[in-house]
């Protein structure tokens, strides 16, 4: 049996040695367009930044060790340009053909270049390569740019930002979204953009380049910018010209259509990684996979049903997690607007704790955004902070994927050490105010929500907050409440409010049983440290 892949990245690379352990007679053949092999995309912006000083650290494996390892041939600068089902032959840029009996398209996604004037000057650049991490790099020393201009908020681009950024230089990132980072909620990525905005780092939203001059970008918003670089990173789209020339079927979002087995709507012929959709396990909508641990997923599922080895991918879970300017940021599950799009009425809870003991200096807070149904099921979750985001995002997404809920929260046990997490973790306190959200015994409101009658009542001490609202303004800290019971309101609305969610809460149990029958939690974003 031969097995051609078109596509050596992670994903042609990752279904060519998972079928070599399970079919050691197979003929495996990946062809890749360009002379670059097994490159790791996601650590290219380690290059700006000289964490990596070799190319070679972010290459998989070469051309020979493929050979020599796996007996896996592998054929560079060889472009795909058709594909004849009939025959299942495949014809190459030289000419040549090439017969198949299982046909891989692992192609990848093609990084979007805005059509803007003036886009393709000599000192724009692109990161989608070796190639092109070593220009920019070369351009960036030799220059000694000091004002460079990052054009996309994603991921990526933060990431290039940050490379970029040291005392000699001024970033500026342009993102015609209303927000950064745009999987997650305006709420959270506005929280983000506050924290890792400095005055070496500047964000522009809701703002896009009109036109690049030699030195000087014209934005939407009648600003002008002066700039020694630019780097776009503007998103990435599925790369399908080769399947739409050989009428293979694509999905509504501009993906490769495939069923569970990631076959294509032709025999023989599968399909896996970037240039897939596949379904969201929460929202059941179509979704581009953008995160290397569901190409490899979606890779090795390719893999075992070529050997015969029948398997399906059904759905996947967003979770994924950068780091950038000293934080961390996760999420996973989905957002608030992809609920409201599949009808999936929700919760939300802000809250924000210390990753360990307070009493450490170790220790720093994580801000928290979870989604919960109106069934208790955990359906996503945002964090962000300095340590501990990585285990504790695991363990919400690994609770969404067996369909679980608050209370496994709420109960889950955490490996304890004071450096590490309090004796009552996030988690266990999320799940305990979700809980009591959902059996409606804790009331909620946002900032937005408050009016002039009502009293919102800081249970922090006074000069640790600070609120814009309408409503009257109330400063009482948490051990004082006890004594001053007659100063509080009875009739009208009390909303309980500190900088974390979880102190204001001891106060609302408190006033409960003392017979408060008007309280609220704030619930929003100002909890967030």
């Amino acid at each position: 049996m031969r097995v051609v892949i078109i596509g050596g990245g992670t994903a042609g690379v990752s279904v060519a040695t998972h079928l070599r352990r399970k079919d050691e007679n197979a003929e495996i053949i990946i062809l890749e367009k360009s002379d670059e092999f097994a490159i790791s995309s996601c650590g290219l912006p380690y290059i700006l930044s000289n964490t990596l000083n070799a190319k070679d650290d972010i290459i998989g494996a070469t051309v020979a060790q493929m050979q020599r390892i796996f007996q896996i041939d592998v054929k560079l600068n060889t472009e795909v340009l058709t594909i004849k089902p009939e025959t299942k032959q495949i014809t190459l840029a030289n000419k040549n053909t090439l017969s198949y009996d299982k046909l891989v398209i692992a192609t990848g996604a093609l990084q979007l270049r805005p059509d803007i004037k003036g886009i393709l000057a000599g000192n724009i650049f692109s990161l989608n390569s070796l190639l092109s991490a070593q220009r920019i790099n070369d351009y960036f020393k030799g220059l000694d740019a000091q004002n460079i201009l990052v054009l996309g908020g994603g991921f990526i681009g933060l990431r290039t930002a940050e490379a970029l950024t040291n005392s000699n230089t001024k970033v500026n990132v342009i993102d015609s979204a209303s927000h950064i980072l745009s999987d997650f909620d305006y709420d959270f990525a506005t929280m983000i953009k506050q924290k890792i905005s400095s005055s070496r780092v500047s964000f522009y939203t809701n703002t896009s380049v009109n036109e690049f001059a030699s030195k000087k970008a014209f934005l939407s918003n009648g600003e002008t910018i002066n700039y020694d670089m630019a780097v776009i990173s503007t998103g990435i789209k599925p790369l399908v010209k080769l399947p739409i020339l050989s009428d293979i079927e694509l999905s509504e979002t501009g993906g490769i259509k495939v069923n569970e087995y990631l076959q294509t709507n032709i025999e023989d012929i599968y399909a896996c990684g970037e240039n897939i959709e596949i379904k969201n396990s929460i929202s059941n909508k179509e979704m581009k996979i953008n995160d290397a641990s569901l190409v490899v997923r979606s890779a090795k599922v390719v893999a075992e049903n070529i050997a015969g080895i029948k398997t399906k991918f059904t759905h996947a879970l967003r979770n994924y997690i950068i780091k950038v300017f000293g934080y961390t940021i996760g999420i996973c599950g989905c957002n608030e607007e992809e609920l409201k799009s599949a009808d999936i009425p929700y919760y939300k809870l802000y809250f924000s704790q210390s990753n360990g003991e307070i009493y450490l200096k170790s220790s720093s807070f994580i801000n928290a955004k979870l989604l919960f149904g109106h069934d208790g099921k955990i359906l996503g979750a945002q964090l962000m902070g300095k340590k501990g985001i990585d285990k504790r995002l695991n363990i919400i997404a690994s609770i969404i994927n067996h369909n679980g809920k608050i209370d496994e929260l709420a109960d889950f046990v955490m490996a304890y050490f004071p450096e590490f997490s309090k004796a009552k973790d996030m988690i266990n306190n999320m799940g305990t105010l979700s809980q009591e959200i959902l059996n409606n015994e804790l009331k909620t409101l946002a900032l937005d929500d408050l009016v002039k009658d009502d009293i919102l009542l800081n249970v922090c001490m006074p000069s640790s907050v600070k609120y814009f609202t309408k409503a009257h303004i109330m400063h009482l800290p948490l051990a004082a409440i006890r004594s001053n019971l007659s100063e509080i309101s009875r009739n009208k609305r009390v909303i309980l409010a500190c900088t974390t969610g979880y102190t204001a809460y001891i106060a609302y149990c408190l006033l409960r049983q003392r017979g408060f029958n008007k309280l609220y939690l704030l619930n929003s974003e100002e909890v967030w440290k």
